[in-house]
């Protein structure tokens, strides 16, 4: 499963202004689960409710105030892993206005679940 372009307005970075300011961070998860009972039943309640785990990532980069982009990126993956349905994934945060010139700077965290 994919969610990429998860648009937050965040505090995110290390400098004054940006101590005192939030700025467009986008957030991608990967995340596997086992997905077979889901699609051979076709049902909501048997598949991983992504538009919670969303709502779940937008709260947490919203209140996390990190100073890094690898910081929030793990603390991402420390999120998705508590979920005991998800096996493992991949967390990419992207900061479009890290520096002039550029499309994003971006940190990535990979996971495995051990729940």
């Amino acid at each position: 499963m994919c969610v990429r372009g998860i648009e937050i307005q965040a505090v995110i970075g290390t400098l004054h202004h940006e101590r005192n300011s939030h700025q467009k961070i986008l957030i991608d998860i990967e995340f596997e689960y086992d997905a077979k009972t889901a699609s051979d039943t076709d049902k909501l309640e048997t598949a991983v409710d992504y538009s919670s785990i969303v709502e779940d990532v937008i709260r947490n980069a919203k209140e996390s105030r990190c100073r890094l982009l690898e910081t929030l990126a793990e603390r991402t993956a420390d999120l998705l892993r508590k979920n005991p349905v998800i096996t493992s994934g991949k967390v990419t945060v992207k900061k479009p206005s890290a520096i002039k010139n550029i499309e994003f700077v971006s940190a990535e965290a990979n996971f495995q679940n051990c729940i």
